[in-house]
């Protein structure tokens, strides 16, 4: 089954302005054509930088500001969960390998600030949204935080309880919730200190993603439908089904439409990836947009913008296609 999330202890970053349409028409005309889609992309809530993860372990920097390519370096980066990460304030990049048990830190030219070699089965990496915390999910349910500056380990007593089994931990940028995903378990909705507040029970085996906006959180699950629940009560708003074989990859939140979003793919036949604006209180499909083909999404932004693996950019509030990235051989610094 696809993968991932999006997704994302601590403060709000100031919003960034909208990247002009203008600057991504120019690149679009300067497209190298013949290029490779990536294999994976990594973004950050609203920061300006983006990560591509390329076959043997490349991993590629992008300015989404400028639209030129920052750096281009070799890691150990292997793929098959969510093993890139950038940080909320485009400094420092993460790339884990489960089969080599590393996890490295690097700065946006790829520059190593250090490296762990006894990090196990990492499916995950994900920067907390205050940027101080690395956060790694483990193939055996556990979740571990480094401290980013110096890669040590940060052991707390009622952080490893409350989290034992727990696959994954994401923020809410809007209100001071974290959300626990766990295996074989209910969805917990706890404070900052990881205190309950609410629990929802799951749909299916598995959940795909996270979306937040204020008041709700929206996800898409595996082979089933994209839901939204109230963060304080758990209680849910709406659900979106989809045909079956049809589930959403990715789910996230326009700050500008107010619309949540979500990417529907046919897994079981194979077809177009579709990109949904759906209404944030009742769960209506408000437009539909036809995507090109890639191999992953990420949203950017606030929301605002998607940018595909083939370094296409969308405009998520009105669907329309914006341009690319510049990945010309000279674009690199």
């Amino acid at each position: 089954m696809p993968r991932r999330t999006g997704g994302t202890v601590f403060r709000l970053l100031a919003s960034l302005s909208p990247v002009p349409g203008d600057v991504y028409r120019y690149l679009a005309t300067h497209m190298d054509e013949t290029r490779k889609p990536f294999r994976h992309v990594a973004t950050s809530f609203d920061g300006s930088a983006v990560a591509f993860g390329a076959s043997k372990g490349v991993v590629h920097i992008f300015d989404l500001a400028t639209g030129a390519r920052v750096s281009r370096f070799d890691s150990d980066l292997d793929f098959g969960g969510s093993r890139l990460a950038i940080d909320p304030n485009g400094v420092f990049c993460a790339i884990a390998s489960y089969n080599s048990n590393n996890l490295t830190l690097t700065d946006m030219q790829g520059e190593q600030l250090w490296q762990r070699t006894d990090v196990d089965e990492v499916q995950k990496v994900r920067f907390s949204l205050d940027g101080n915390t690395l956060l790694c999910s483990h193939h055996r349910g556990i979740i571990s935080q480094l401290d980013v500056q110096t890669g040590e380990t940060l052991r707390f007593n009622w952080f490893k309880k409350v989290l034992y089994g727990a696959k994954d931990l994401v923020e809410s940028p809007y209100d001071e919730y974290l959300v626990i995903d766990s295996v074989e378990r209910d969805i917990r909705i706890t404070d900052r200190r990881l205190k309950h507040v609410a629990t929802v029970k799951r749909k299916s085996f598995a959940v795909i993603d996270y979306a937040f906006s204020p008041e709700f959180m929206c996800i898409s699950e595996s082979g089933g439908p994209v839901t939204c629940y109230h963060v304080e009560t758990g209680k849910e708003v709406w659900e979106l089904s989809f045909p079956d074989g049809v589930h959403a990859l990715d789910v996230g939140y326009n700050e500008d439409s107010k619309h949540f979003l979500a990417i529907s793919w046919p897994y079981e036949k194979g077809g177009p990836f579709t990109l949904l604006a759906i209404a944030r209180h009742n769960g209506n499909i408000v437009t539909e947009t036809r995507l090109p083909d890639a191999v992953d999404f990420g949203f950017v932004n606030r929301g605002t913008r998607l940018v595909l693996t083939t370094g296409e950019i969308i405009c998520t509030t009105k669907g329309e296609h914006l341009g690319a990235l510049d990945d010309s051989p000279g674009s690199a610094k």
